[in-house]
């Protein structure tokens, strides 16, 4: 599979030209397009956070952490003194480490459910939904959001699907397929959780484009 950097790179100059193209286009302002550009790189590396110990995981467990962080400082009471702020953020890191991080590290496998196509299509409606409800974005930036991160999502997917073939020995590793997989009889269930999600979320994108 590529690596670490490659993914990166590649994800981040796919982004970066969308963003230019949506941004010339009139389509978002120079803001957006600077977190349209930043969420298809950072989805460029989101397939491999089901490999334990990865630069991937790392990476997006410190942002979590950070936004995690960030959000608890905003909805502290006005009366807790930077003791006690200090304190919540101080247990809230340590659970992020110590309690969710080998959780999850222990509970997904490499190549799973995360690296398929229907989890790049949740990733997308789930990057939608955060940019109408939380930052407030009118409905067109909102959807290409989504796209941007399940765009960046399926180069990952892409690149290690071409990094499965060996052309100098004219042949397929054997690896080939297991990275952009559409369902698999071996994980149904979470499969069909997925395409469960999934259609969830396309049922709510039209009452999220209602909000004002």
């Amino acid at each position: 599979m590529a690596s670490f950097n490659t993914h990166i790179a590649v994800a981040g100059l796919a982004a970066g030209a969308g963003g230019a193209i949506a941004w010339s286009a009139g389509m978002v302002d120079v803001y957006q397009a600077g977190w349209l550009v930043a969420l298809g790189t950072v989805a460029g590396v989101l397939p491999d956070v089901d490999s334990d110990h990865s630069r991937s995981l790392r990476l997006v467990f410190t942002l979590l952490s950070v936004a995690l962080l960030g959000l608890l400082m905003v909805v502290a009471p006005a009366t807790a003194g930077w003791r006690a702020r200090l304190a919540l953020a101080a247990a809230l890191l340590l659970a992020m480490r110590y309690l969710v991080y080998p959780a999850f590290a222990r509970l997904t496998v490499h190549r799973g459910l995360f690296h398929s196509v229907p989890a790049a299509m949740l990733t997308g409606l789930f990057a939608f939904v955060l940019m109408r409800a939380c930052f407030d974005w009118r409905i067109q930036p909102s959807r290409l959001a989504g796209l941007f991160v399940a765009g960046g999502y399926l180069v990952h997917l892409l690149l290690d699907e071409c990094y499965s073939v060996n052309l100098a020995g004219h042949r397929l590793k054997a690896s080939f397929g297991s990275a952009m997989t559409l369902f698999s009889l071996r994980e149904w269930r979470g499969y069909v959780l997925l395409y469960l999600a999934v259609l969830a979320g396309f049922w709510l994108m039209p009452r999220l484009a209602g909000w004002v």
